[in-house]
């Protein structure tokens, strides 16, 4: 079974997204320049005092062909946030099956956060899922926010609860928001429940510090340790590659060596986004993304495939590579791997995960 870990469905991000204006979703975007800027995407300068702040005014718009526009210091800027072949940024499940069915790939996991947190509690994700219930897997965001009160937590559970018991959802995409340690025990509340419906949480690491990254996997490691019925996935291969010449430099995937012995950790490979710019990467941002290759083998070669699973971030990947590629990045590119093992990678161990049953 071919299970694709790491897909975005939204309706066109130019408009509100369920935001209550434009403007409102505007200004949620402009929050994200900063921290997706770095070495991650094309931009029309490298220089950061180009960046926009956060609140500050610099008439941002999402354009056509993948574009988010702004103008600052007097000047027209730009972020390749999508891929050119989107000339509007709308990315719909019929569009999204094309492309499964193109290189037979079963179902994929929807992750959120490309419209207003509580999108899925509306139309948009419950009636993708209730329509293709055997080709898309619904995962939840909520806003675990700690600096709110226990009241307003236990509410989010609920949110959380609602999603999965009575609108068909099969996990946690996103619960707090970035910077804030899972850890916490405040947290527990949140990770009991998950482990009581039986669902997968993500939580992402990385596009940070070298320091606050290293911070969250130990805050994960924790987490599996206290709650090891709950399964965690991390996407992005870590969402911290850098090049060995960076001083923010992990010798990636180590960092997860302690996390992938507990058995209840998992971690995604396939998405190659991170060796977009060939001023940062060289030869190594090239296609079939050797390091990427050397990445997935020393993970392999440690801990077996039981724990690895594949996703490529649809449809952002197509900046870099069409989805075919992006499948056999791991699907062809692996010759130091069994095709069992291979298999459980590709989708059997995200099968097992989600509680969801072979195609017949």
């Amino acid at each position: 079974m071919i299970i694709d870990n790491h897909v975005h469905l939204f309706p066109d991000q130019a408009g509100p997204a369920g935001y209550e204006d434009v403007a409102a979703h505007e200004r949620e975007l402009q929050k994200k320049v900063g921290r997706l800027w770095r070495d991650r995407m094309v931009t029309s300068h490298t220089d950061h005092r180009y960046i926009p702040e956060p609140s500050e005014e610099v008439g941002f718009s999402v354009g056509k062909y993948g574009k988010w526009n702004w103008t600052k210091h007097g000047e027209t800027c730009w972020m390749l946030r999508g891929p050119v072949m989107l000339e509007d940024m709308v990315h719909s499940p019929e569009q999204m099956l094309a492309h499964m069915d193109a290189v037979c790939v079963d179902m994929a996991v929807l992750e959120g956060g490309y419209m207003e947190p509580n999108y899925e509690r509306t139309r948009f994700v419950p009636e993708i899922i209730s329509k293709w219930p055997d080709r898309f897997i619904g995962t939840v965001s909520i806003q675990y926010d700690l600096t709110q009160s226990d009241e307003y937590l236990q509410g989010e559970i609920l949110k959380l609860t609602e999603a999965v018991e009575e609108r068909g959802f099969k996990g946690l995409f996103s619960a707090l928001p970035k910077g804030q340690p899972v850890d916490d025990p405040r947290c527990d509340p949140l990770w009991k429940e998950a482990v009581r419906l039986g669902i997968p949480v993500c939580i992402d690491t990385g596009l940070n510090s070298r320091d606050d990254y290293m911070a969250e996997i130990r805050a994960i490691e924790s987490v599996c340790r206290r709650f090891p019925e709950l399964n965690v996935i991390d996407g992005h291969v870590g969402g911290n590659l850098r090049n060995p010449r960076d001083p923010e430099y992990v010798d990636n995937p180590r960092e997860f060596f302690d996390l992938l012995k507990l058995g209840n950790f998992y971690l995604e490979f396939g998405c190659v986004l991170i060796f977009e710019r060939w001023s940062t990467w060289g030869r190594d941002y090239e296609y079939p993304y050797r390091r990427h290759q050397q990445f997935l083998k020393t993970a392999y070669e440690n801990f077996g495939a039981r724990n690895l699973i594949w996703g490529t971030d649809m449809p952002w990947c197509q900046r870099v590579v069409t989805y075919r590629q992006n499948w056999d990045v791991v699907r062809l590119h692996t010759e130091f791997m069994t095709d069992d093992d291979r298999a459980l990678i590709m989708g059997d161990n995200l099968a097992r995960v989600y509680k969801v049953a072979q195609p017949t």
